[in-house]
């Protein structure tokens, strides 16, 4: 078997990192910009029952 070229190597990581870093700015735009496919769905932050706050 031949030895893989350094460079392809390289290559196929940066290519891996890319995907990597493609992929979390996807899901922070998703969740920052996302809404559910249903429009008759609530979007999930309004569905997380909010702290009530203590009376002073």
């Amino acid at each position: 078997m031949d030895r893989t070229p350094k460079t392809a190597i390289r290559g196929m990581m940066l290519y891996v990192l890319a995907l990597l870093v493609l992929g979390i700015l996807a899901g922070a735009v998703y969740t920052i910009y996302g809404h559910p496919a249903d429009p008759s769905e609530q979007p999930a932050a309004q569905t997380i029952p909010q702290k009530a706050t203590a009376p002073q």
